[in-house]
């Protein structure tokens, strides 16, 4: 299969007003990220390089997101803002594709990361130069669920790399990791969904692949 355009899966960890996972605030906030995961996926659904940076915040981690990431406020007290840390993301997407326009960020949901780096990019007074249109990963899995008769009430990254016989390259909840699983995820979901048709198969068994050829 050949895809259109490149892709960033990326992930993000960030801090939290949430001090513990027993305490959860009425309003939570995500403000600053503390950690950015990317992957590179050319357009023949191939991953081709990885990014993985750590990023000092404003504001301290609490011990929820120190105990949930393993990322503490010792860890990240010595690397670059997010200002920095932004300049060399750019610079390393663009030393494998032609400009910003060329390549579609992916991420699991869209509805946190590409908020809250759009957020920091605003923070800091920069330029966003991503494109306005971002892949959901989160959609193509209940995609590909769906398509193969599999449950879709249940779309977190662990259970899909479950799944898909995925097995992380180390803890969930750090951004390197959940970026390459996601982009694991997108590698398959893509490569079944173009290869034909699911039909149904035995009663609660996913279904049958079944490749129409001329």
């Amino acid at each position: 299969m050949k895809i259109s355009t490149e892709l960033i899966v990326f992930d993000l960890e960030s801090t939290s007003n949430q001090e513990t996972k027993y305490e959860k605030p009425k309003v939570q906030t995500n403000n600053f990220i503390i950690e950015i995961g990317a992957v590179l996926i050319n357009k023949n659904l191939e991953i081709v390089d990885e990014f993985q940076h750590f990023v000092k915040p404003e504001e301290s981690i609490t011990p929820f997101i120190e105990e949930l990431t393993g990322i503490s406020n010792d860890l990240v007290h010595k690397e670059p803002t997010w200002e920095q840390v932004a300049s060399k993301f750019e610079q390393w997407a663009l030393s494998h594709t032609k400009n910003f326009k060329s390549v579609r960020l992916c991420a699991w949901g869209n509805y946190f990361d590409i908020p809250l780096l759009r957020k920091c990019y605003s923070h800091y007074g920069m330029y966003y130069p991503w494109s306005g249109t971002a892949l959901d990963c989160k959609t193509i899995a209940f995609l590909w669920c769906a398509l193969s008769g599999r449950r879709t009430d249940k779309l977190s990254v662990e259970h899909l790399a479950s799944l898909m016989n995925i097995s992380p390259e180390g803890n969930y909840h750090r951004a390197i990791v959940d970026a390459q699983v996601q982009a694991k995820i997108i590698q398959k979901a893509l490569k079944d969904l173009s290869s034909g048709y699911f039909l149904p198969n035995t009663e609660n068994k996913p279904y049958d692949l079944l490749k129409i050829c001329k």
